[in-house]
């Protein structure tokens, strides 16, 4: 292919996948895997809509910039899926857990901030994830070959993750034999819960039912709280500009992206997990603006490594790295341990790309709300907010998907009830994925 047309391809369709990704993010319910399934049966009128007048119809060359798109896609995705998930309590699977540190920064006046912090761990986690490519390749594959030697403590490690989160629960100074009962408690009612919807035949698609279960066990609770605090309105929002990046928060992004790289590599792990992963912690306990740069860098960290494990061990790891591999006519492959190929390459240039770009923008849709988000009772507010969200989880999963929400939500106000870290409540998506490997 002409470089000159491939190149002017590859940059529209990382703008078309920056808008994509805006459009998924910013709307509850939808995923990039949905975006997948439309490039993949859509395939043949790609070329004739978009990649033809850009002289870019070399077969060879057509699967890599459609991977391009998706991979910028998800990227994009990752970065605005922070708004509604601060601002409306409508979490997915890999910003769940930002839910209760972007409530707290959205009481504190400081919203937009919370996803600007996510915006900018995004970013960083993005650029991480690149840095790491060699260091991953070298110990999956040769000369180490962790894959294939990790896979039978699989389950360990995932015990060994549950543990972890009741051992910091007896951090704390005050109760600590009662903390780990109550937290246990809760790790089981969630466990109980994920087994029922994720791996029993409910009737309900196991990504569509991540919506209504992880609404119920994070959004809701918080705003059915909210419901019973005294009437009053939201206290006015900082809209000003971040501070410059300290040391501190880009140490944050490390840990974020070493958390995603961590389970990028297993089966059934993979934004959640990685975001719990990253949650562990000793007596010291982050604070919600470090916390929200940390899952930043897990969004974007796991999906492009995701991705990028495709070329080391020849197995897709996520929805889009299945789409990457049927797109590329396989799983690519990675010979040489010190050169990438140029596929990768491609990608990681893509995910970098469309999260510089998406930060910015997601910022200013944040302050755009929080200028205007003190000028609402805050009870009318979470009132409307929480119809909104059920509205959205029936038109999405029906009367079934209400139901799961109604009983997660139920399953969801148990920590806070304990005096235990919500974190506990990942146990939802962790033990389905622990049965799934020992009943194998």
């Amino acid at each position: 292919m002409d470089p000159l047309g491939f190149g002017l391809a590859f940059g529209v369709l990382v703008l078309l996948g920056l808008g994509t990704g805006a459009v998924t993010g910013l709307s509850p319910g939808l995923h990039v895997n949905n975006v997948a399934a439309v490039v993949l049966a859509t395939k043949a009128a790609w070329v004739a809509l978009v990649l033809g007048p850009l002289a870019a119809t070399d077969p060879s060359s057509l699967g890599l910039l459609l991977s391009c798109y998706l991979l910028a896609t998800a990227v994009s995705h990752g970065v605005f899926d922070f708004v509604p998930s601060v601002f409306f309590g409508a979490p997915t699977e890999e910003t769940a857990l930002s839910i209760l540190p972007g409530h707290r920064m959205l009481l504190d006046g400081e919203g937009a901030r919370a996803v600007a912090l996510a915006a900018r761990g995004c970013v960083l986690g993005a650029a991480i994830s690149v840095a790491l490519l060699l260091p991953l390749r070298w110990l999956l594959g040769d000369p180490v070959g962790l894959a294939e030697a990790f896979r039978p403590w699989a389950p360990v490690f995932l015990i060994g993750i549950l543990v972890a989160l009741l051992a910091a629960e007896a951090c704390t100074r005050r109760r600590r034999l009662r903390r780990v009962g109550r937290a246990a408690w809760v790790q089981l009612l969630a466990g109980i819960l994920g087994l029922a919807v994720l791996e029993s035949p409910s009737g309900l698609d196991p990504n569509g039912a991540l919506f209504p279960l992880f609404s119920g066990l994070f959004g809701m609770p918080t705003l059915v709280l909210a419901l019973g605090t005294r009437p009053g309105e939201i206290p006015l929002q900082s809209t000003g500009a971040l501070e410059p990046l300290s040391l501190p928060e880009a140490g944050h992004a490390v840990r974020g992206a070493l958390a995603g790289a961590a389970v990028s590599w297993l089966p059934g792990l993979s934004g959640g997990a990685a975001a719990t992963l990253a949650a562990l912690g000793g007596r010291r306990k982050l604070a919600p603006p470090a916390f929200m740069v940390i899952l930043g860098a897990v969004s974007t960290s796991t999906a492009v490594l995701s991705v990028s494990v495709l070329f080391m061990i020849g197995k897709a790891r996520s929805g889009i790295a299945a789409a990457v591999r049927e797109l590329l006519g396989g799983s690519g492959a990675w010979p040489d341990p010190l050169l990438p190929p140029a596929s990768v390459l491609w990608l990681a240039v893509a995910s970098v790309l469309a999260g510089a770009l998406a930060a910015p923008l997601a910022s200013r849709v944040a302050r755009f709300l929080a200028s205007r988000w003190s000028r609402v009772d805050s009870r009318l507010l979470s009132a409307a907010t929480l119809a909104g969200l059920a509205s959205l989880i029936g038109l999405a999963t029906g009367l079934l998907g209400l139901a799961v929400a109604g009983l997660a939500c139920a399953v969801g106000l148990v920590p806070v009830r304990a005096g235990v870290r919500r974190v506990h409540l990942m146990a939802s998506l962790l033990v389905p994925v622990l049965a799934g490997y020992l009943v194998r």
